[in-house]
């Protein structure tokens, strides 16, 4: 019985190995979540396999050879058509081009406001004013760039797609009262059509309305 799990377990390490030479030289950053699929199939099969003596050294041979013939044969045919691969493993995506969000393409991959004042904030940028371009990588990064490497202004978001953001507000000593009357000062008088509002000590208000966002779906092939 021991000697079998042995078996089972050197076996498996071969099939994962090949699994990471299939997936080629990616560092973990760069796996999507298509390449994430085939090592979590992988490691399901050889964990319901080790330790299931109904399951033989054969049955856990033909498991990693056919998985792994799979993958061999979809990574190929992803590397041969720009359409399958799009489908499969996605295509990066604009959410800022040239300082201006693209609220469509925000929405469309399910990410909130605040998570993308994180991304940027993860990669030095702390105001989503100061934000050129912030592109979604497929793995799940994004790719930045600034307007101003000098400009590290932290920021604090009010507005959220027309929804006030109170706990903020309090949290910060600032009153709803003050924020409303800075907003029609500057002509804006219903809070519903500003897509995002954020402040800081040094910058004041950042204002983006609805005018202000692009309204097509833009991806880094234009």
């Amino acid at each position: 019985m021991i000697g079998l799990i042995a078996l089972k377990l050197i076996f498996g390490l071969i099939g994962l190995l090949l699994v990471v030479r299939l997936l080629g030289k990616k560092s973990l950053s760069d796996i999507t979540p298509f390449d994430l699929i085939y090592t979590l199939v992988l490691g399901g099969i050889l964990e319901e396999s080790i330790y299931d003596p109904k399951i033989n050294i054969g049955h856990l041979l033909v498991g990693i050879i056919l998985w792994g013939s799979l993958i061999y044969f979809i990574e190929k045919v992803v590397q041969k058509n720009e359409k399958i691969n799009r489908w499969l493993k996605g295509e990066p995506s604009v959410l800022i081009k040239d300082g201006v969000l693209n609220l469509k393409e925000i929405n469309r991959n399910k990410i909130e406001m605040e998570q993308l004042r994180q991304l940027a904030r993860q990669n030095q940028c702390f105001s989503l004013q100061n934000a050129k371009h912030i592109v979604l990588e497929n793995a799940g990064q994004i790719s930045l760039a600034v307007q101003s490497e000098e400009d590290k202004v932290l920021s604090v978001m009010l507005i959220d797609q027309g929804h006030l953001q109170e706990e903020v507000l309090k949290t910060h000593q600032l009153s709803t009262s003050w924020l409303k009357a800075s907003l029609q000062q500057r002509g804006f008088k219903n809070i519903s059509e500003l897509v995002y509002v954020e402040w800081s000590e040094e910058n004041g208000l950042y204002i983006v309305t609805n005018d202000d966002v692009i309204e097509k779906i833009y991806r880094i092939d234009g």
